[in-house]
């Protein structure tokens, strides 16, 4: 059985978010930065706290 280390996948994807949101946006943005945009846009469908 595959282990994978969950917080290294996520780091990884949160990467190529920030790359496409260059590309689309040309903005430079920080891993924290977009975390914060990716928790943004998943609260307006998913109400938590």
């Amino acid at each position: 059985m595959t282990q994978v280390d969950i917080a290294d996948e996520n780091l990884l994807k949160l990467t190529q978010i920030r790359d496409a949101v260059m590309l689309e946006d040309g903005l430079e943005s920080s891993i924290d930065e977009v975390l914060a945009r990716v928790l943004g846009f998943y609260r307006k469908f998913v109400p938590y706290d």
